[in-house]
Formats: structure tokens, sequence, C-alpha cells
């Protein structure tokens, strides 16, 4: 290995660990804003295949307030935007698999076209009835939410799929999905009205109660009930 070769492999690990250093800050919560800021920037400076998992990072922490929070965000989702080449595949990744991904949701709305968004967020909805992963939970609920608004029918399979979910919150994020999907498919009202019929509704009142609030608010008839509810849960 000639000098100039060893040097440059020196001067790479050297980076390596400094972005790591950064991006060990960026997921810290003790931190400061100026030590927090300091990383972003350093980051920015760096080579993009180095410095984006990193980076990821920041989108894992929330800070007490708010409007700093969203703009060390909004920092970080600059150089994401600016990278698009290396950014995409792990935008992707940190949907699929991320705890907090409202704002890997965010950037991969504005990397994606409107088809690989909507493909990539039905992926990683998980739908199995016995998930025991709060992280999978969460992250569900932000993807059930950034698809309320996107008419199609696998949408309204993987909403309907998840109002047994054993979490609350899952559960009614899949409603309120329903409810918004209920604008434009017959589908998806027919059910939201079998729930009123599912005895399993009966044992919490507080969903039953926002179901029929539902139906109440949009003035849903039962109409959508006199087809076949086979695809209606329960």
């Amino acid at each position: 290995m000639s000098l100039m070769s060893a040097w440059k492999n020196y001067r790479s690990l050297q980076q390596e660990k400094s972005a790591i250093k950064c991006g060990d800050t960026l997921k810290n919560k003790v931190t400061t804003k100026e030590q927090r800021m300091e990383a972003i920037e350093s980051l920015g400076s760096m080579k993009p295949e180095v410095a984006l998992p990193q980076l990821l990072k920041r989108f894992e922490l929330v800070v007490d307030h708010g409007i700093q929070d969203n703009r060390e965000k909004e920092m970080v989702e600059k150089i994401f935007l600016d990278q698009k080449d290396v950014s995409i595949a792990l935008v992707r990744s940190a949907v699929m698999t991320s705890a907090r991904v409202s704002w890997p949701i965010r950037l991969a709305e504005k990397l994606l076209s409107e088809d690989e968004y909507k493909a990539l967020l039905l992926d990683a909805v998980v739908t199995q009835s016995a998930l025991f992963d709060d992280t999978v939970l969460e992250r569900n609920v932000e993807l059930l939410l950034a698809l309320r608004e996107m008419p199609d029918e696998k949408v309204i399979e993987k909403a309907a799929a998840l109002l047994t979910s054993r979490d609350e919150n899952v559960r009614m994020a899949a409603l309120e999905c329903l409810e918004f999907q209920g604008a434009n498919s017959p589908q998806a009202k027919k059910i939201v009205m079998a729930l009123l019929q599912d005895p399993s509704t009966d044992a919490n009142s507080r969903f039953k109660g926002l179901v029929q609030n539902i139906v109440q608010k949009h003035n849903w008839t039962a109409a959508p009930m006199e087809e076949n509810t086979s695809h209606a849960p329960g």
C-alpha cells in the first residue's frame, strides 16, 4: 500500500469515528441544543455514505422544546434531500424498521414518487395478530395515519386487519383510516358499519362510541350492510 493510500484510509477511518461520535450526540437526550446543532453541521460536511446513517438518529430523539426539535430535524431533512442518491435507501429502511417513523415517512413522501411512497407504507404496515413489539405498534399508528387519505383497497385491507390489534392506539388509528377511506369506498363504510353489529365491539365502550360517532357524523346509512359483509372484521 502506498503512503497516499494509507493516508486516505486513515482519514476515512477518522471521519467514520467522528461521524459515530456525532451520531451518539444526536441520540442522547441530555445533550444541549448547541451540541446537537454542532453535530448536525459536522455531519453535513462529511461524505453522505458516512453521515446520513448517523443523522437518522436525530429522528429517534424528541426533545422537550418543540420548536427547537423541529428546527434540528428540518436541518437533517435538508441534508437528506440534498443527497437523494444515497438517502433513498436509508429512508426506505428507516420507514420499515425505526421506532419513531414520522420524519422518515415525511422524507419518503418527498423523495419517492406517489406510487413508490404508497407501496412503501403498505409494505411497512405489519398486520399479524400476535404483536408484542412496541416498536411495530408505534410504527403502525404512524403508517395508518399517513395512509388514511390515499384511496386504495389495500389500505382498507390493512386497516381492517388492525381493528383487532391488542393495542388501543393501533385500533383507533385503523378506525380513523377507515373513516377517511369511507369518503370514497363503500367497502370501508361497510366495515365500519359492521362494527356496530360485532359483539366484540361491545366490550370496549370507548371504541364503540367512536364508531357510532363516525356513522352519525357522516350520516352513513345501513345500505352498505345489505351487501356481503364477508370482509368485515369479526
